[in-house]
């Protein structure tokens, strides 16, 4: 027997026909947390880029890279600021399946693992307090410091905390080191006399980040993902022609100067232009390598545990511009 809907549901069912009869589509939401490259999403936003792609996004921030994460895997975002190893976690942890479309930055010197300045070596952490935010970044970031350092995660009384908490905690003397990045490395280097154990830059290469799009996005809505790109590119741009006004948009936000703001990007970020995409992309390209190399160490460490799923996390599909 056919069962006959509702006059409002029918109404409803119409409206939403009629909606996308007429080409009205859902705005693209994209997640990021306070890191300084992340912020061209945000600053191609304020200045009206993806307005003029014909585009209408939502850039959600959220406090920690792992919420973020946590919301996209829930589905309240079709996009994400992230790393390689974020990815990996998300295609581990939830059916969700993302893929890299952009490559952002290399962190080359931005995460660290700060001591106070009591602690003058790596030997000094035995039986220390570290805090460390206990998502898949962060412990990577520690792994490869006590590598190098001669330690094991036994070594350590590790302190699980998000990144406001745990700076907060340091500043009084609670922790006696801790895993961070920009703003709150900055902020820290810049108002203690803190001890630098280790940079990602002591592990080059290592530490990518990218840009995350849902694969039944860039399936569905191919010609928005490259919209948002060109306008994420312009913002780019924009900083590059107009520093002083950009840097200010964006340093504000991540509670720095903008002198500081631009000593990250010049100093412990290196930003991957768009004309500088290709190599990263493609079989011989290196973004397979770094994520057969970042698959492994987290295995080791037991952040993945299921059959790997990487087969289409990296999308080539929009070089050069993509789909209009």
């Amino acid at each position: 027997m056919t069962r006959r809907l509702p006059a409002v549901v029918l109404l409803a069912t119409l409206a939403a026909g009629l909606a996308a009869g007429c080409g009205r589509r859902e705005p693209l939401r994209i997640g990021i947390n306070p890191f300084p490259s992340y912020e061209f999403l945000y600053l191609a936003d304020v200045q009206g880029f993806y307005r003029d792609e014909g585009l209408e996004v939502r850039v959600l921030e959220f406090g920690s890279l792992s919420d973020t994460r946590r919301a996209y895997e829930r589905g309240q975002l079709d996009a994400m600021g992230s790393t390689v190893i974020e990815a990996l976690v998300v295609r581990d942890q939830s059916a969700r399946s993302p893929q890299i479309v952009r490559v952002i930055d290399y962190s080359d010197g931005a995460d660290v693992l700060l001591a106070q300045p009591s602690v003058t070596s790596g030997a000094q952490l035995r039986g220390a307090r570290v805090g460390v935010e206990l998502a898949a970044l962060p412990v990577f970031v520690l792994g490869s410091a006590l590598d190098t350092l001669g330690l094991r995660l036994s070594d350590l009384k590790m302190v699980s905390s998000n990144p406001e908490a745990m700076e907060r905690a340091f500043r009084r003397g609670e922790l006696d080191a801790i895993v961070t990045y920009p703003p709150v490395s900055t902020s820290l280097q810049r108002d203690l006399k803190t001890t630098t154990l280790f940079t990602s830059a002591d592990a080059p290469g290592d530490i990518v980040d990218v840009l995350l799009v849902e694969a039944e996005t860039t399936r569905t809505r191919a010609a928005d993902v490259a919209a948002m790109l060109r306008a994420h590119d312009r913002a780019r741009q924009y900083a590059l022609d107009h520093p002083a006004e950009a840097y200010a948009i964006m340093a504000r936000r991540e509670g720095l100067t903008v002198q500081e703001f631009a000593a990250s990007l010049a100093d412990d970020i290196v930003l991957v232009e768009a004309d500088a995409q290709a190599p990263y992309f493609g079989a011989g390209g290196r973004l397979p390598g770094i994520i057969t190399k970042a698959d492994r160490l987290m295995r080791e460490a037991g952040q993945l545990t299921r059959p790997p799923r990487t087969a289409d996390l990296v999308s080539g599909a929009f070089l050069g511009g993509g789909a209009r």
